[in-house]
């Protein structure tokens, strides 16, 4: 009788076990597939909206903000690996490197546009790809004797006036001369000094500098020249990466607009 009692008990227990294990392997079974299917549904889902992204006109992908919203998740990484060391993780850019801010809005290259910060990635500016912005460059009229130190420096407070910022009249007179004459300043920058975007000269009246609008960074740009440089991207990234970087910047470009608040998901 006691050994039918324990082979009892013990059946009953090895009854009671089994089912509760199989109920826990279901369990992990059904969690497993649910996960899978989740990241199946994710991946095939991304992969069409990057297909989208991609397939967009890029004049009308800033306007999808379901486009946007993956353009700046794929692009911060991107950014984060690849131009932040230039360009600043705060996207500011550096003076001492000469490298623009790319929150601003205000571009030396094209109008800003999807399209146009696009073309800047992919080719780059004096990259020595041949697709690259490379029409003209700051020449330096100081090292090349074409204006001596004391007319550099006349030119400097003609610029700091017609960037409202502080300057000696009398200089500033002499140096609008030399602007519109010997120095042949408005070849690039334009007869109101407004610049020229197909050249990547700046616009002078606007007071953004890329290397400093203080008088002694004025007069080592006129005297030496400017040679900046950008990387073309194309091979190291792939044209999504590319196209998610140019909507990722132009978001971040547009924050101060109520569109671009929306974009960036402010």
């Amino acid at each position: 009788m006691a050994h039918n009692s324990i082979t009892r008990a013990g059946f009953s227990a090895r009854h009671v076990f089994w089912p509760a294990k199989a109920l826990w392997t279901v369990g992990a079974v059904v969690v497993f597939i649910a996960v899978a299917t989740f990241w199946t549904v994710r991946h095939f889902r991304d992969s069409d909206l990057e297909a989208r992204l991609l397939a967009t006109p890029p004049w009308e992908v800033a306007f999808d903000p379901t486009l946007v919203r993956l353009a700046n998740e794929r692009a911060k990484p991107i950014f984060a690996a690849h131009c932040a060391s230039c360009h600043g993780t705060d996207m500011k850019g550096s003076r001492a490197a000469g490298t623009p801010n790319l929150t601003d809005g205000s571009w030396l290259y094209g109008d800003g546009s999807v399209y146009e910060i696009e073309r800047t990635i992919l080719f780059g500016i004096r990259s020595g790809n041949p697709k690259s912005r490379n029409i003209a460059d700051m020449v330096g009229l100081g090292q090349r004797g074409l204006l001596s130190q004391d007319e550099i420096r006349n030119v400097v407070q003609f610029v700091r006036q017609i960037s409202n910022q502080s300057y000696q009249a009398e200089a500033a007179t002499e140096g609008g001369k030399l602007f519109e004459g010997k120095g042949r300043c408005y070849d690039c920058h334009g007869p109101e000094a407004r610049g020229n975007s197909d050249y990547g000269a700046p616009d002078l009246t606007a007071n953004v500098w890329s290397y400093g609008g203080d008088a002694q960074s004025l007069y080592d740009s006129i005297y030496f020249g400017r040679h900046g440089i950008c990387p073309s991207w194309l091979g190291p990234l792939d044209l999504k990466q590319v196209r998610a970087l140019a909507v990722y910047i132009y978001a971040v470009s547009h924050q101060e607009t109520s569109m671009g608040r929306r974009l960036s998901g402010d």
